[in-house]
């Protein structure tokens, strides 16, 4: 059986056997992280109430903000780094990981700075949409667990060396590790003390800092000693080759995690109430699961895509999107299954005490559906690095959004912010597979070849 498996991973070419390799491994990991992520919230419920996980969440989604404004860095680092190594060179690579760990730090000093000054003048009760009882210890709790999502800011740049070595399965573990060492400690929260949100937030925030600093240590000590930052390997002319790239996909990470994604659970707290945030975030980790598999799929061909490309291997491009539509066909029809076992599998994971509607479930499951297919070609151009189409696109409906939102979910309630949120990747579902079309074929002009 093992030498059947391993002759059938065998087949193809090397980098499509990492690829191989490196979905069943993100599977095990990721299927780990999935029990551990629907763990947590059962546990985080239990030991809060509804109304404070739901500020939680709200306040986690604004602060997750500060991981795009590292100016593109990381997704510029994980291709450049990628060429280097492709072609041998060492040095270079090294110098590409030292320059980028150096402007990280800085862009994140600057943040905070800037950050801990304006949160003398902001009130987070009215932000979060809670009572002025809570406006003080929410102001310094905002600032703690800031401060540790800007240093997981930095020191997550040991993920981007991984998937730049094709090995986005390791990256994927780094993430299971903290949720794991979070819920170990809410565990024990649980058995220790009363319900606090301080100790929920520091928890969550705190764990994933830990978890990458002792990754830093243990890779850059070891197997990737050759990629340790130093100061000397620091060149800020190499910066405009990170930034150039980065640059827009720093824009695009703007415009679709920070406008889009995360200030939909802001809309919704804002319209509705924490409470409704709560709701919302069920079904959406729920579905979230596919999200999470199909991702665990589609990772290895981004920097599997940036070799091709260079190579002149188009073909490889074109058969291997041929077989992802196979797996994205199949992911379909669980997601209508899971919108038919939705409310039973509510009741069993979070009780019967939050009652989710059903058509928000299907108004989640419409936008999973098109956000799998839409992701289906995005990692392949963004491997190719020809992404100017997609920057337009996602601009010009992350202006379009916050409007629709909260137009639609004055009409609709949450359904209608979800059904924004859906409506907003449509443009991106549609140009996205024609523009790679274009790139395989090798008939790409104009703004589809930049």
């Amino acid at each position: 059986m093992y030498r059947k498996i391993s002759n059938l991973l065998r087949q193809g070419s090397e980098r499509t056997f990492e690829a191989k390799k490196n979905i069943i491994l993100s599977f095990m990991f990721k299927g780990l992280g999935i029990v551990v992520s629907f763990l947590l919230v059962p546990l985080t419920l239990h030991y809060l109430n509804t109304s404070e996980y739901g500020i939680w969440l709200t306040l986690s989604s604004i602060l997750t903000w500060v991981n795009y404004f590292d100016i593109g860095l990381s997704n510029g680092l994980r291709n450049k780094l990628a060429e280097a190594l492709s072609l041998g060179d060492n040095k270079l690579a090294k110098t590409y990981v030292s320059t980028a760990f150096v402007l990280l730090a800085m862009i994140v000093l600057a943040f905070f700075i800037i950050f801990f000054v304006a949160s003398f003048f902001l009130h987070w009760d009215t932000i979060l949409n809670t009572a002025p009882t809570q406006r003080e210890m929410l102001g310094k709790l905002v600032i703690i667990v800031f401060a540790f999502f800007c240093l997981q800011f930095i020191f997550k740049i040991v993920g981007t060396i991984l998937i730049a070595n094709q090995k986005p399965a390791y990256n994927d573990l780094l993430f299971v590790a903290g949720n794991l060492l979070s819920l170990v400690v809410i565990f024990i929260l649980t058995r220790l003390t009363a319900g606090n949100l301080a100790y929920v937030a520091v928890t969550f925030s705190a764990a994933p800092v830990v978890v990458f600093v002792v990754a830093c240590v243990v890779l850059f000590f070891g197997k990737y000693k050759f990629l340790r930052p130093s100061i000397s390997a620091v060149r800020f002319e190499y910066a405009k080759g990170l930034v150039g790239l980065g640059l827009q996909f720093f824009i695009i990470q703007l415009a679709v995690c920070v406008v889009i994604y995360s200030s939909t659970n802001i809309i919704i707290a804002q319209l509705f109430g924490s409470e409704s945030v709560t709701i919302y975030n069920i079904a959406f980790k729920y579905f979230s699961v596919l999200i999470m598999l199909y991702t665990i799929v589609i990772t290895p061909f981004w920097t599997a895509a940036t070799d091709a490309y260079a190579k002149n291997e188009l073909e490889w491009i074109r058969s291997s999107i041929k077989k992802l539509l196979i797996i994205f066909a199949v992911f379909m029809a669980i997601i209508v299954f899971m919108i038919f076992f939705a409310n039973i599998f509510y009741r069993i994971w979070v009780g019967a005490s939050i009652a989710v509607p059903l058509s928000l479930s299907a108004m989640v499951a419409f936008y999973t559906a098109i956000y799998i297919w839409s992701n289906t070609f995005i990692y392949f151009i963004n491997g190719i690095g020809k992404i100017r189409l997609q920057l337009y696109i996602t601009v010009t409906m992350a202006i379009l959004y916050i409007p629709m939102a909260i137009y639609f979910g004055k009409l609709w309630g949450v359904n209608g912010v979800v059904f924004a949120t859906a409506i907003s990747q449509i443009p991106v579902s549609i140009f996205m597979p024609l523009q790679c079309v274009k790139l395989y074929s090798n008939k790409a002009k104009g703004v589809w070849n930049k």
